[in-house]
């Protein structure tokens, strides 16, 4: 077992956050030199018509792997055949916080059980080299920096979140976290599991900081002494991802990138959840991260409101048919 140091040193990480030769060897997948993640599945699976819930009051797609599992199946099944070397297990909102609100605490391992299992029988219906990433997401309400817990008691939440998972995923992506502090709890429980990960911060609509309000060097920062395979941001816009990679080359030398919402400016007070303002589509979208490309990007994908054709459009942008 891995461990990651539970707190920090006082001493800054230097003007580079360094790879190992443990992490050269996780990315990239492919000999393209650029890793292609999946995109949405909560937002995707309520436009083929599954029942997702609200994410800021309720349970998001967390009961989709039960209520209808072949449908979550043909979604990571269409990313894999839209060109992902890598699904995310449904199990976003499948937290210990969140059951708890709801009265189904109890079920964590049953339905992050049955959300790995998805994503499994999709890889191997596919007979597909492609690797099944766990999500430790946040534990309550997704942007909501006021309702990260307490440290110790997030870690010991991700940890049982690890347990239920590993015996099904070949690596861990910490998604979606909004403070530093939040994002190192998911990167210790995720460390101990001797598995890959990979940490990503949501940011605000400029892409200066996190949405929590630490900034790019206090993130980086706080995960000192872990070994993240890569650092990522995601859910917020194009533009504001392309303003994170180019601060986060100048922080560290590990594999970057980004996985965005398909508008390029989000607007004040954020995306309403069921009606995306001005989207963009694949094509243009996978033009934006052409520059992420270019400014250093090397892992990318798509976040709400994408879809397996903008990861097909990706796919053609950094593999083109002969």
């Amino acid at each position: 077992m891995r461990a990651c140091a539970i707190w920090p040193s006082d001493s800054p990480p230097g003007p580079m956050f360094a790879a190992t030769s443990e992490q050269d060897t996780f990315l990239p997948v492919t000999d393209t030199e650029i890793t292609l993640l999946d995109g949405a599945t909560g937002t995707e699976l309520r436009a083929r018509g599954v029942h997702v819930r609200d994410y800021k009051s309720s349970l998001w797609s967390a009961l989709a792997c039960v209520e209808a599992p072949e449908a979550v199946i043909k979604l990571h099944r269409d990313y894999l055949d839209a060109g992902s070397d890598i699904i995310t297990v449904n199990n976003y909102a499948v937290t210990p916080v969140l059951l708890a609100r709801e009265g189904l605490e109890n079920k964590l391992e049953a339905l992050t059980v049955k959300a790995a299992q998805c994503a499994v029988a999709a890889r191997d219906s596919a007979r597909s080299s492609a690797r099944v990433a766990g999500s430790l997401a946040p534990l309550n309400t997704t942007f909501e920096a006021g309702l990260v817990g307490d440290f110790d008691d997030n870690v010991a939440h991700y940890r049982r979140m690890v347990a239920a998972l590993d015996p099904y995923v070949d690596l861990y992506l910490c998604e979606t976290l909004c403070t530093a502090e939040e994002a190192r709890a998911a990167a210790v429980a995720a460390q101990e599991s001797d598995k890959p990960f990979m940490v990503s911060w949501t940011i605000e609509r400029h892409g200066k900081s996190l949405r929590g309000g630490d900034d790019f060097s206090e993130a980086v920062q706080a995960l000192e002494g872990c070994t993240p395979a890569a650092l990522l941001v995601n859910c917020t816009s194009c533009n504001a991802v392309t303003a994170a990679i180019r601060r986060l080359r100048e922080l560290t030398d590990l594999p970057i990138g980004g996985y965005a919402n398909p508008v390029l400016e989000e607007p004040e007070g954020g995306e309403p959840e069921f009606e995306i303002s001005n989207p963009i589509g694949p094509d243009e979208y996978a033009a934006v991260a052409k520059g992420w490309i270019a400014d250093g990007a090397t892992v990318i994908g798509g976040c709400c409101d994408t879809s397996p054709d903008f990861i097909a459009a990706l796919h053609r942008m950094i593999r083109p048919p002969l």
